[in-house]
């Protein structure tokens, strides 16, 4: 079946409709000169009528990028093949309740560590999240942005800035998105002032750098299981160097600069994700213009002031709700099993550079994490695994916060991974997308089910600006815990972080040499080789 609205700017919009949802896909918000250029706002669709009945196209990233995702996972979910693009993969996917008028509005950006993704893949589709918001009485419009990743979303250097090319273009893929949305949602049954901007992982972690916007373009956030904190934007000798990684891989070297450029801007696209391994760093750079520098842990310490010098969007942000897995760092994983052997002495060789002045930390950190030349690969490993997940998921988390200066709600999400696996019986990264989406409840148990329609009730209550828990303004020691150590969810007021599933090493650990020297000395480790 379909549905369609007429929009008073865009025109005539045919979608897709089923058991009282209707989705249009495919949106365009932006065009694109080139692969590298600036993306320019959609304002004219010269009067066609548009069917927005088929998801578009992926950006130019793996095509089996999905299978990929299913595979941290760990369960797959079925879907058709993805056609990719790099001129008309700028777009979205807008879920509505059939009849939606003046809703509040949840806009999405996925993850994929700025190299994969799309909100075609099943994961993250949104009918049963807004089925359930009509459920509960509380309805919501969904919004999921489409936005470059890989080479034509972070790929920067001086010779592109010399071209004409400049840095972030994801990002800026996702400011314009967001501009669309307050521009055009209301002809779908959004309301432009009730914006609530949510991202996970990646998606976490580009959603804060939007605050960094003058330009008020939400009124909450919502972040996922990633943070500046734990990935902060590179500065630009990195850019550099990650250009030159990139130049070499697709066997450009020896050409001119100007046939550099024009091969990589217009030169096949496959060569793109094929040659391109995760190891180059394609991410978020400082520009001084679109991404900053970000408040430190020790800035976030420092109060109000200290963060709204370096976020703006700490003025227009309303509330923000934010949380993390027991086991995100499993994320990481994947990347360091082929770094394994020996991987203990690895780890001692990049504390002792990163954390020379503080031996007795390094000590202490491998004590407290029991990783030494005894231990064995794969529970020095996971050990070191426990460590990043403490510093590069947990400690944001509590940094923020407190440390934000308007509102904020904390939650610590323990649910176990159901499924066959090396993170089966663990929280692993994504385990709080699983719960929320609920895409995947054919493979839960109903106990689970549950419990997963409790976590989104939650984050329903916090896009109708209503208070889900005690914010930790009204309770300065206290999260919701979905899973363990309680069943289901449960408000936990306490100073010892055993209370939330955590761990309080990394915390102790920080008393001698301060929460971002023990960032620094984990981003080290992951960098090396």
């Amino acid at each position: 079946m379909t549905e369609a609205i007429q929009h008073p700017s865009l025109g005539t919009i045919v979608g897709k409709a089923g058991d009282g949802i209707v989705e249009f896909l495919g949106v365009k918000y932006a065009s694109l000169a080139d692969r590298l250029a600036d993306p320019q706002l959609l304002s004219n669709y010269h009067g066609d009528k548009i069917d927005a009945t088929k998801t578009g196209s992926q950006v130019v990233s793996p095509p089996n990028g999905c299978d990929i995702e299913h595979g941290f996972l760990q369960q797959s979910l079925s879907h058709p093949s993805f056609a990719v693009s790099d001129l008309d993969g700028l777009h979205l996917n807008i879920t509505v309740p059939s009849g939606a008028k003046d809703l509040p509005v949840l806009v999405f950006i996925h993850g994929g560590g700025f190299a994969l993704g799309s909100n075609a893949w099943p994961q993250y589709n949104h009918a049963r999240l807004v089925k359930l918001s009509v459920n509960v009485g509380l309805p919501i419009l969904i919004v999921g942005i489409n936005y470059r990743v890989g080479i034509p979303g972070f790929l920067t250097s001086a010779e592109l800035h010399v071209a004409g090319y400049k840095s972030n273009n994801g990002i800026r893929d996702q400011r314009v998105a967001l501009k669309w949305v307050k521009h055009n949602i209301r002809a779908f049954g959004g309301a432009p002032d009730k914006i609530t901007l949510m991202g996970q992982s990646a998606g976490g972690v580009a959603s804060m750098l939007n605050l960094q916007s003058k330009e008020s373009l939400f009124d909450q956030l919502i972040v996922m299981s990633g943070t500046p904190l734990g990935l902060p934007p590179l500065p630009s000798h990195i850019s550099e160097t990650a250009y030159s990684l990139c130049v070499r891989a697709l066997g450009i070297e020896g050409l001119s600069a100007k046939d550099r450029v024009r091969e990589i801007v217009h030169g096949p696209m496959s060569v793109l994700w094929e040659n391109i391994t995760p190891s180059i760093p394609l991410l978020p750079v400082i520009d001084d213009d679109v991404v900053f520098r970000g408040p430190t842990y020790e800035e976030y310490a420092g109060g109000s002031p200290q963060v709204e010098a370096s976020l703006p969007g700490a003025q227009w942000c309303r509330r923000v709700l934010i949380g993390d897995c027991q086991s995100d760092a499993s994320i990481y994983s994947y990347g360091l099993e082929s770094r394994k052997a020996g991987i203990a002495g690895a780890f001692h060789n990049s504390l002792t550079k990163s954390l020379s002045h503080s031996p007795e930390t390094i000590r202490a950190l491998e004590q407290a994490y029991d990783i030494n030349s005894n231990t064995n690969d794969e529970v020095a490993l996971r050990n070191i695994l426990k460590f990043a997940s403490d510093i590069g998921f947990y400690a944001p988390v509590l940094a923020i916060g407190n440390g934000w200066p308007g509102e904020t709600y904390l939650y610590h999400f323990n649910e176990r991974n159901p499924w066959e696996g090396p993170w089966k019986g663990e929280a692993s990264h994504m385990m709080d997308l699983v719960y929320l989406f609920q895409n995947f409840d054919e493979y839960l148990t109903q106990t689970e089910q549950a419990h997963a329609r409790q976590f989104a009730g939650h984050v329903i209550a916090f896009v109708n600006g209503k208070a889900p828990f005690p914010s930790r303004k009204s309770n300065t020691n206290g999260a919701m815990v979905y899973g363990y150590p309680t069943d289901g969810a449960a408000f936990v007021e306490s100073t010892s972080p055993s209370d939330f599933g955590r761990r309080d090493v990394i915390l102790q650990l920080a008393q001698g040499v301060g929460l971002d020297a023990l960032s620094g000395a984990l981003r080290q480790f992951l960098a090396s080789k």
